[in-house]
């Protein structure tokens, strides 16, 4: 697991998920977007993450969307793909990524209003203990989950490589990362904004929606931080800053609607999102256009083969 992890240490891509006119998954672009991410150098990539709608998606498309992105890309391309809800289905699409061809899967924290930290610990245990075989990366966004209970879940479930954690509090990750102890890859699931202050605290990767329309940005970034230059990692991040405000306004509403604004006005996708999610105003079309006007030269196209 220690190569799975080195591998992880990096920019993970959320890619998004495409609709046709219809309103059904367009495989074909998933296909498309995939390869484009692949092709312009992230090599990470979490399908049915949080901005590939993971929760708006039924359960056969969850499926689909996996294969569909395993097809598009080579044995260099790490899968970490996402899993969640109860612990049946879970459990049940762990074994579906492990045998579609994924490296690893990422299980969202459960949508429970009613979370207990002993409870967490149980529900990735089992999660792990259906795929002995893949990485597992749980994703955590809570303080009531502490330190202690994440080397407890990693005595339990050694194939645990690490946390993408997403707690917008450098101070409360620097503290949780030291009470969980040494062996563990951290991930700033809080993606660019929190990257360098997440970077100084022991995060050596961070996940990204923003790839999805310059990867370049973001890949940036990560050399900057794993080079040690704090004035050209600000730089980029100052950049990108603008776009992951749009996204966090009114607590992140706009996460995966900004996202595909921006795509669509580059004619990579079509700007559509399911509810809860909407898709922007013409105020926010027009803030987004805004945003990315300057790094225009920096969105590649889209190629179909």
């Amino acid at each position: 697991m220690s190569s799975l992890a080195d591998r992880l240490a990096t920019v993970i891509g959320l890619p998004v998920v495409p609709y046709d006119a219809g309103g059904a998954v367009d495989h074909g672009l998933v296909t498309a977007l995939a390869r484009r991410l692949v092709a312009h150098g992230v090599r990470v990539l979490t399908p049915n993450g949080n901005t590939g709608e993971f929760y708006a998606l039924t359960p056969a498309e969850r499926r689909a969307v996996l294969t569909s992105v395993c097809a598009a890309c080579g044995p260099g391309t790490t899968i970490v793909a996402g899993v969640g809800f109860d612990l049946g289905t879970a459990a049940e699409d762990a074994r579906f990524a492990r045998d579609a061809g994924a490296d690893a899967i990422m299980v969202h924290q459960p949508a429970l209003p009613y979370l207990a930290a002993a409870g967490w610990v149980e529900y990735n245990a089992a999660v792990a203990a259906a795929v002995p075989e893949l990485g597992v990366l749980p994703y955590l966004s809570t303080t009531a989950v502490r330190g202690q209970h994440i080397a407890e879940l990693t005595r339990r479930a050694p194939n645990v490589v690490g946390l993408k954690y997403s707690v917008p509090d450098p101070v409360v990750f620097a503290t949780t990362a030291a009470e969980a102890g040494d062996g563990l890859l951290w991930i700033a699931g809080l993606a660019e904004s929190y990257a360098p202050a997440y970077w100084q605290a022991g995060a050596r990767g961070f996940t990204s929606g923003l790839v999805n329309l310059a990867p370049a940005l973001s890949l940036a970034l990560l050399d900057a931080l794993r080079r040690d230059d704090r004035e050209a990692a600000t730089a980029v991040w100052r950049r990108i800053r603008p776009f992951e405000e749009l996204r966090a306004r009114d607590r992140s509403a706009g996460n995966v609607s900004v996202v595909k604004e921006a795509m669509h006005q580059r004619g990579l996708c079509r700007r559509e999102v399911r509810p809860p999610s909407h898709v922007l105003s013409e105020t926010g079309a027009r803030e987004v256009s805004d945003v990315i006007s300057p790094w225009l030269g920096e969105i590649p196209a889209l190629t179909v083969a």
